[in-house]
């Protein structure tokens, strides 16, 4: 017999809720010694679930979906996190690899994880830790188009607190429909870090190790800070940012109220199903054409950059490299195609590989990132000079994120990414430096990529 598929959310709500007192009452005198987690879902005919979850009264909050749109996941509250990972990411997937290994497929951990875990952390990062990974209490996720209302206990000797704090979360969940703002930000003020004289002396410099023959390649970023005159729901804005990047990954992290990282991210670094595992290289870039002859001119520009190629192979090379210590066989799906996105285009190449039976996601989050397409090449000595020149702490920016359950994993490159923080929203955006670089270009492609944000704060 088929479960039961309710009509609507507050349907939905209302059955959950039975399970989970039903579930309640039937272990109320039952321990265990090892740590577990329970899942209890229902089905239901239709959900958004982005407008659920802005919907939604509560400090933590988690939105992710790929860039085909065909999965998206929304949760709230905390029924487990891990967090920390100062002696690198590898601990923290090997504990949630644990507690996945005896939990049901559809249970996921959703987070991130800082650019640079030997970098200073500045005071708007601290909260975030170096890496952190979170099971929502309650998650709505529509997959295919089939819609599901699930909650998660951390199931061990005194689960009482939490299953009460779930009931009072879903007696006040709200159901009901809502209006999709459509309005800017209204901000304040700008200003830039670095400035345009400081960046064009940090480009200079990285250039002048690069003729040296110390490095290939650096990526630089700035950050775009921007003082809103209230403070506004993160889940709102992303509302908002998605429409100004349907090709891309879209993400929300909220760890309290109006304090956020969130981000329309075009790159994936790898998305693994059961032994299978697909990554890419997304490097080079144009805006896009005022007109259909102006857009394929600058395609074909991009395409024909001796420079952009350069860059990009670089990237490329290196996955490829990781790919093939990782996998028994390798193989491009694709080679320097268009990547094609609303305000601006880069070339792509997708390669895919058959993992090792040994390897997990502990192997490979750690290997695969940084990429050159964010740090540069070799890696050791771009990170160096960034963390020199930037007047910043990149924080989770360009760091990996995603999540992981235990047949499955998907993570993307956490660019084209902005931090809220009450009324203060620092957008991250970089720039690869190579041979033949030009600071003011380089300065100009980054408000190339920052046009989806600006729209968002009505500034065209």
């Amino acid at each position: 017999m088929l479960p039961k598929k309710y009509q609507t959310l507050e349907e939905a709500r209302i059955a959950l809720l039975k399970l989970v007192r039903k579930w309640s009452d039937d272990n109320k005198y039952v321990s265990h010694k090892s740590s577990r987690i329970i899942r209890l879902q229902v089905l239901v005919a239709h959900a958004n679930p982005l407008e659920w979850l802005t919907l939604q009264d509560c400090s933590s909050k988690i939105f992710w979906e790929n860039r085909t749109q065909k999965e998206q996941f929304a949760g709230i509250g905390v029924a487990h996190e891990i967090f920390d990972g100062k002696e690198g990411y590898e601990n923290i997937l090997l504990n949630v690899n644990k507690l996945l290994q005896d939990s049901p497929d559809k249970v996921r951990f959703f987070g991130g994880m800082r650019f640079d875990a030997n970098a200073s952390t500045s005071p708007e990062w601290k909260k975030w830790r170096t890496a952190h990974l979170t099971l929502p209490l309650v998650e709505l996720s529509l997959v295919d188009k089939s819609a599901i209302l699930a909650c998660h206990i951390f199931h061990k000797e005194n689960t009482s607190p939490k299953v009460k704090k779930l009931q009072t979360i879903l007696e006040s969940m709200r159901t009901e429909d809502m209006t999709i703002p459509d309005s800017p930000l209204i901000q304040l003020e700008r200003h830039d870090m670095p400035g345009y004289k400081q960046w064009c002396s940090m480009v200079e410099e990285v250039l002048e190790n690069i003729k040296s023959g110390k490095i290939d390649k650096v990526v630089l970023a700035r950050t775009a800070v921007f003082n809103l005159a209230r403070d506004y729901d993160p889940t709102e804005l992303l509302l908002q940012l998605r429409g100004q990047a349907p090709q891309a990954f879209h993400y929300c992290f909220q760890i309290e109220s109006h304090h956020a990282f969130l981000g329309i991210s075009p790159e994936l670094l790898y998305r693994r199903s059961g032994r299978k595992i697909e990554s890419e290289a997304i490097a080079g870039t144009r805006p896009r054409g005022l007109t259909l002859e102006d857009d394929q001119r600058l395609a074909s520009e991009l395409r024909d950059s001796e420079k952009e190629q350069r860059e990009h192979l670089m990237v490329l090379e290196r996955m490829e490299r990781l790919l093939q210590k990782f996998c028994k066989k390798t193989e491009r799906l694709s080679y320097l195609e268009p990547l094609q996105l609303r305000h601006v285009q880069h070339l792509q190449s997708k390669i895919c590989g058959s993992l090792l039976p040994e390897i997990s996601d502990s192997d490979l989050l750690p290997a695969f990132h940084p990429t050159p397409a964010v740090s540069g090449t070799p890696d050791k000595e771009a990170r160096t000079l960034i963390r020199k020149l930037e007047p910043f702490d990149r924080g989770w920016y360009a760091g990996p994120v995603g999540w992981i359950s235990k047949r499955q994993a998907e993570f993307a490159v956490g660019i084209r990414s902005g931090l809220l923080c009450g009324r203060i929203l620092k957008i991250y955006t970089g720039a690869g430096i190579v041979d033949g670089s030009v600071p003011d270009e380089e300065w100009r492609e980054i408000e190339f990529k920052l046009q989806s944000w600006k729209y968002l704060l009505g500034r065209t």
